[in-house]
């Protein structure tokens, strides 16, 4: 009868330690995902200080009335499942730093980024806040009537309309700290 309870003891201490396992090593997980999402984090490199700079100034980086701002995986980072929003980080995570310091960071098109702003910003991510903006639009035909294409469409983006929504002034802040366009470039 002892062994059996002693089988018992350990079979029960060992799932418990299974489980607090799991949860702490999923609260590290989380933690450095948030940590490492914010614009703190992403505008460290010397690289990203102009991207920092005019996402300051606009209303999803906090220059608003009510001081919300998104961070940066909330928009360049996929929101639509898990798994694709850790691969997505996981590839930016080694990639983006592996750039900074392996090329000079003013070979770096970030105007020609801008161009292709539809490959950085996931439309997830902005239907993730904005998630009633078809459902609120519809009683206000001023509102409805520029997103009525979006709604209707499968290869329209978000960014596509909303080019500096998240970086205000992005081409001044990337001149001011010495990324020029590049030739035939438009602004």
């Amino acid at each position: 009868m002892g062994s059996l309870r002693k089988r018992i003891l350990a079979v029960t201490l060992a799932t418990v330690g299974l489980g607090v396992a799991v949860a702490a090593s999923w609260a590290v997980v989380d933690t450095v995902i948030h940590a490492t999402g914010d614009h703190e984090f992403c505008t460290s490199c010397h690289s990203h200080a102009p991207i920092g700079s005019s996402y300051r100034e606009s209303l999803h980086g906090g220059n608003n009335g009510s001081g919300w701002r998104a961070s940066c995986s909330d928009c360049h980072i996929p929101q639509d499942n898990a798994l694709h929003y850790l691969w997505v980080k996981g590839i930016h995570g080694v990639v983006d730093p592996t750039m900074e310091l392996l090329k000079d960071p003013y070979d770096i098109d970030w105007h020609g980024n801008r161009a292709r702003r539809q490959e950085y910003v996931y439309d997830s991510g902005c239907m993730g806040c904005h998630v009633y903006l078809q459902e609120k639009s519809l009683g206000n035909p001023k509102a409805f009537l520029p997103h009525r294409r979006y709604f209707s469409s499968e290869d329209l983006t978000c960014v596509e309309c909303h080019e500096q929504v998240g970086h205000s002034r992005l081409g001044h802040h990337l001149e001011a700290m010495g990324w020029q366009k590049q030739e035939g470039e438009s602004p």
